[in-house]
């Protein structure tokens, strides 16, 4: 992961002894320090002996919008393991970035910054206030188990760009999106019988890929 990560956004690096060699080349401000002190500093229970210190850039939703490619907006979401997962589809996909809405988890928890492995440098997240920051001349589909039009390719077809918002598998999305007050698709995933429902990571990937296969 720390491989991943821009050099200008390391500040420093704390190794242990084995990890030396392999990290000597980073032009960066490196610490040694035992196994003892790896796992003090470290949430993880069995830390790999590497931790960088980071800068965290700073976004906004308008830097976002304005560049090409699928957005997600994810609404009210607490999973780090499915924020981190969205996070690394969202930079498989070359999706433009993702919009956090309501109470969602910090990008920055480190069990985010583990389970994105490493995508959380390349993905740009900032923070949305509202339906009402979204550009007019964008589609905007709401994912939504209530809906009667189904996800396929050919829902965003035409559409250039597509937003997507995904709420939380336990309580979906927040009545914000779907009042009727924003003229926004609702849209759901094809699903068995007996299949309540999937994780908002497994449904972010599915409407990213759906424009992009």
């Amino acid at each position: 992961m720390v491989a991943m990560a821009p050099s200008d956004q390391i500040e420093e690096l704390f190794l242990t002894e084995e990890y030396l060699e392999q990290f000597e080349s980073f032009d960066t401000s490196t610490t040694l320090v035992s196994s003892e002190a790896m796992s003090a500093l470290c949430e993880s229970e069995s830390p790999q002996g590497v931790l960088a210190l980071c800068t965290i850039v700073k976004r906004n939703p308008t830097e976002i919008l304005s560049s090409s490619g699928q957005v997600i907006v994810v609404d009210s979401l607490a999973d780090p393991g499915n924020m981190g997962t969205i996070i690394r589809t969202a930079h498989a996909a070359g999706a433009a970035g993702i919009l956090t809405f309501g109470s969602c988890v910090d990008p920055f928890n480190s069990k985010v910054v583990r389970s994105s492995a490493g995508s959380l440098f390349h993905v740009p997240i900032a923070q949305l206030a509202g339906p009402e920051v979204l550009p007019r001349d964008r589609s905007v589909f709401v994912l939504s188990g209530q809906a009667t039009v189904e996800l396929g390719p050919e829902t965003a077809m035409g559409t250039g760009n597509p937003i997507w918002v995904i709420g939380s598998e336990a309580h979906g999305v927040s009545e914000t999106w779907v009042s009727g007050k924003w003229s926004f698709s609702q849209v759901r995933i094809p699903m068995d019988s007996g299949v309540e429902s999937l994780n908002a990571a497994v449904s972010a990937a599915l409407c990213l890929y759906s424009q992009v296969i």
